[in-house]
């Protein structure tokens, strides 16, 4: 989904904005196929004065990105979601609002949990953006620190507050979203995919992404090949 990649299990479900670029792959194609429940919705649906649709509607608005649920929540609303093939148009409704509601929830729970304290992140938006715009050539912590007008160690302080997580992490966990995304949808080399994700050394790229993944670039990439000769 857009630039990431995930493993879907038996069993799965996913939130996709409009416009998202987003694709199904299974390594084995003549696999058989279960129940494939899509459901679309026009994106404001839920924009009407009832307090419960303006939740929804309000959450839906705030996504920056598509969501992959977890099994816990997937098996919960499953059997709503499959009830909706059979149902009239108007209670087909009713049970999307009922569905968004329970996700909705279970996303709230999850992002209070990952995400705190989440507060400050405004005032490091701005080296947010030129990290994700510079992932080959990654900025220097202090030019970070120049760049929003701030001590390098306020800096520091305001990534842990906001995102619970180092500035080094930060960019480790971009640089291997976007290894992800390359190796998956592109022929590039190895070497080329290294470069740009800020890696001058093709070895220590391989090191780095087999310590996030458990799994070589290569090894990864090979999951991928049957879609590209598509």
């Amino acid at each position: 989904m857009a630039g990431d990649v995930h493993c879907f299990e038996a069993v799965d479900l996913a939130l996709i904005l409009p416009g998202e670029p987003h694709t199904w792959d299974n390594t084995d194609q003549l696999a058989p196929v279960g129940d494939v429940v899509v459901v679309l919705w026009p994106k404001a649906l839920f924009s009407v004065e009832i307090s419960e649709f303006e939740v929804i509607q309000a959450w839906l608005t705030g996504l920056e990105a598509g969501i992959v649920f977890s099994k816990e929540i997937t098996d919960k609303v499953m059997p709503l979601m499959l009830s909706m093939n059979s149902a009239q148009a108007l209670k087909k409704l009713t049970i999307l609002a009922d569905v968004l509601s329970q996700l909705m929830q279970s996303h709230i729970s999850q992002s209070a949990i990952s995400s705190a304290p989440r507060r400050n992140t405004t005032r490091i938006e701005p080296v947010l953006d030129v990290i994700k715009n510079n992932l080959a050539c990654l900025p220097s912590l202090t030019e970070c620190s120049l760049l929003a007008n701030l001590s390098v160690a306020t800096l520091k302080r305001l990534f842990a507050d906001s995102l619970g997580m180092s500035y080094s992490q930060y960019c480790d966990h971009l640089r291997i979203k976007r290894a992800r995304h390359l190796l998956a949808t592109t022929h590039q080399p190895i070497g080329v995919v290294a470069q740009q994700c800020g890696f001058n050394s093709s070895a220590y790229f391989n090191q780095f992404f087999k310590k996030h993944e458990s799994i070589t670039p290569s090894a990864f990439r090979k999951q991928f090949t049957w879609r590209k000769r598509r």
